[in-house]
């Protein structure tokens, strides 16, 4: 006859509950996962599977979850679930800020777009370089390379190990400002040329008042902007190939450093 005690079932529970916390923190804000499009029901669906895949291979975890070290790896598990998921998100925040710049630039940010994930208009120059890069992040088959690091993450980072530290903080808005530095760059062509179109204006309106320069300048950065975009478009891919390539790099190896 087969006998079941209460610490019996709380063990296997415990087997497959702290990674499935982990992964649907993680879930919860990596791109593309956190895609209100997706259903929650579907989020849970997956995060149980890859729980059961990856449990057996697991450390035994001897924590009880009903005791007060076990809220406190509970809170752990889900902070390093949402870190890994909003370190994620740095590739698509980067597109959507080099959209905004552009769109500012060329006098396009007017024309907005109701995004349902951040709850805000962003700029159609944002929403097109996020669809953009989002075909590119799926045919990189880059939602894989997002699996792979967060399995792999139970191996740098055991589940009942701390190693987080105050410099993990300083160290993730260092490699973000890294990113947010490479967008920049990415619009400067755009900048510079928006630039020297105003001071020209400028200059043609101090030699010649009565030329309005609002009927002239306005249509004339769009036609810049627009005609620059179309030769950025070139580099679009293998820009933020690159950008991709440093985040996965900077995701796998995030937690050897310590």
């Amino acid at each position: 006859m087969l006998h079941l005690n209460i610490f019996y079932i709380t063990t296997l529970i415990s087997y497959f509950f702290w990674p499935f916390v982990r992964i649907v923190s993680f879930f919860s804000s990596a791109p593309v996962f956190s895609d209100k499009l997706i259903n929650r029901k579907t989020k849970i669906i997956l995060s149980l599977c890859i729980s059961f895949l990856i449990a057996p291979f697991l450390p035994e975890i001897k924590i009880s979850f009903f005791s007060s070290i076990g809220f406190i790896l509970f809170l752990y598990q889900i902070l390093i679930g949402i870190t890994l998921g909003f370190i994620a998100q740095v590739l698509f925040v980067t597109a959507n800020l080099a959209g905004e710049i552009i769109g500012l630039e060329i006098g396009l940010s007017f024309a907005t777009f109701f995004d349902f994930y951040t709850h805000i208009g962003i700029s159609i120059i944002s929403r097109l370089f996020k669809i953009i890069v989002l075909f590119f992040f799926l045919s990189l088959n880059g939602h894989l390379y997002l699996i792979y690091i967060l399995v792999n993450s139970f191996y740098n980072i055991p589940i009942d190990e701390n190693i987080l530290s105050a410099n993990m903080l300083l160290i993730i808005l260092k490699f973000s400002g890294y990113i947010f530095i490479n967008s920049i760059m990415f619009v400067l062509p755009i900048i510079i040329f928006i630039l020297v179109s105003n001071i020209t204006m400028g200059i043609i309106n101090r030699l010649s008042p009565q030329i309005s320069i609002f009927s002239i300048g306005l249509p004339l950065n769009l036609l810049i902007g627009i005609f620059l975009l179309y030769f950025l478009i070139n580099i679009i891919f293998p820009f933020f190939k690159i950008i991709l390539n440093q985040l996965i790099i900077f995701m796998t190896n995030f937690f050897k450093i310590y």
